[in-house]
């Protein structure tokens, strides 16, 4: 009696061959040959193919079955974890005024030292042994006095001896020598946005009197490198304007030092709707600069320049090492609630970042001066925003499916409707456009592969 069993699977066409996959993130390239024994499921048991295909754990029995369930596990390990990401916004002031801020235009509001020390309360409070502490506004240090309280009374308030991480996201012209100091003392690892060269972030990202701010944001990366010996982590938002200039912004990344860059398409949500006339795209405009900016930065490291791109990096987390990057936005179901809360300045709790910039409380989890972390994650609508990101309801047949996942807030934003449309989603469509890049490059087998794995070294 044969005990081997081909477990359901999905199928797309690439190149020339055919990608297959199955729901606990196996996957193999056949070529149209192999393709139509295994869909015709008549592949001979014994044969190389067969063997291949159970090595591969499209084909599982008894004996590999186990292993299997261990690499979805793997996969998927924010499913037995509480909240790791949380986010404080400790002021909605800003002193920038991009184009594309993805924040609700707001009464300006500070964080008050009573909200702060509850937000700690649930760092500390969570069932997971890794915690991050992410400042973000607004411009955060425009609440200096709330952030370097946090900053100090989190080491002081994790008894308990777990993985804490502080982050700090900035626009870094508030950012001065004793704010470094703190900053540098206390290990906080700050990210700040660099659009590319200084005439394209300066377009993109000006003050309220419509000046640039690329030379004060380079002087402060300096100023914290050369006296404080701390890096900055830099991301660049694309805009519209920025799709002719692919080569030249990871070129100014590589030029400032920078191993990894991260392409994050602008997203038609807060004030950036306002604008999105002029900084907007379609997901097909994305996916081909996204292409164009790939293949420049795989040229790179094949002449010896080491960048890789952030996105692409986590896909080939989940799909080479088969392992859970802990990225939000790709779980399935998604993190919102679950991996990441944010807490506004009066202390309001939402499940991500983004559902506090859509100027709607349909995702406002209640406030966290009045009910304990235990009642958020029970609350209704973070139950229903959870079954709405379930991909597996909603684009089962995508071959990306073991990998990939939806956001219902930004969908919600968009389409007003929590149940994605997920084939009018941009969202989706810019996801699968970077998933069938990589997977492209794989396929083919070519130079590319080798880089790829050293990009999870």
């Amino acid at each position: 009696m044969n005990d081997d069993v081909i477990l359901p699977f999905n199928a797309a066409m690439i190149r020339d061959k055919y990608l297959v996959t199955n729901m606990l993130g196996a996957w193999d390239v056949l070529a149209p040959a192999e393709f139509k024994q295994l869909n015709a499921m008549r592949p001979l048991p014994g044969t190389p193919l067969w063997l291949r295909l159970k090595e591969r754990g499209i084909v599982v029995d008894e004996k590999n079955i186990l292993p299997m369930i261990q690499q979805y596990r793997n996969l998927n390990a924010n499913l037995f974890l509480d909240t790791a990401l949380h986010i404080a916004v400790v002021t909605t002031q800003c002193n920038l005024s991009c184009s594309y801020c993805q924040a609700d235009v707001a009464p300006a509001q500070d964080m008050t030292m009573e909200v702060a020390a509850k937000v700690l309360e649930y760092l500390f409070g969570v069932r997971n042994p890794s915690v991050v502490l992410e400042f973000q506004g607004g411009e955060p240090l425009a609440n200096w006095p709330v952030v370097k309280f946090m900053i100090e009374n989190a080491r002081k308030f994790n008894t308990a001896g777990k993985n804490l991480r502080i982050s700090l996201v900035s626009n870094l012209l508030l950012l001065d020598d004793d704010k470094m100091k703190v900053l540098a003392d206390q290990h906080v690892d700050v990210c700040t946005s660099l659009d590319g060269p200084k005439a394209w972030h300066d377009h993109n990202r000006k003050n309220s009197g419509g000046k640039g701010s690329y030379d004060q944001v380079m002087a402060r990366i300096d100023r914290f490198k050369n006296g404080f010996g701390q890096s900055v982590s830099l991301l660049a938002t694309i805009t519209r304007g920025s799709l002719e200039h692919a080569e030249a912004i990871v070129d100014e990344y590589v030029r400032l030092g920078q191993q990894q860059i991260c392409l994050r398409p602008v997203n038609n949500m807060g004030a950036a709707q306002c604008a999105w006339g002029d900084i907007g795209y379609s997901p097909e405009e994305f996916n081909a600069f996204y292409g164009r900016a790939m293949d420049h930065i795989l040229a790179l490291n094949r002449k010896g320049t080491f960048i890789m791109e952030r996105m692409a990096r986590v896909i080939l987390t989940k799909v080479l090492a088969g392992k859970d990057p802990g990225y939000v936005d790709l779980m399935n179901p998604c993190g919102a609630g679950r991996m990441t809360m944010a807490y506004m300045p009066d202390g309001s709790c939402y499940p991500c970042d983004e559902a506090r910039m859509i100027g709607d409380d349909i995702f406002k989890l209640g406030n966290i001066l009045d009910e304990t972390y235990d009642d958020m994650v029970k609350k209704e609508n973070l139950m229903h925003l959870l079954q709405a990101s379930c991909s597996d309801l909603w684009h089962s047949s995508s071959v990306f499916s073991p990998w990939i996942g939806y956001c219902p807030v930004v969908n919600y934003a968009l389409q007003k409707n929590v149940v994605p449309k997920v084939h009018c989603s941009s969202q989706h469509k810019i996801i699968t456009g970077q998933f069938a890049y990589i997977f492209d490059k794989m396929v083919k087998r070519g130079y590319e592969v080798e880089i790829f794995k050293k990009w999870l070294v």
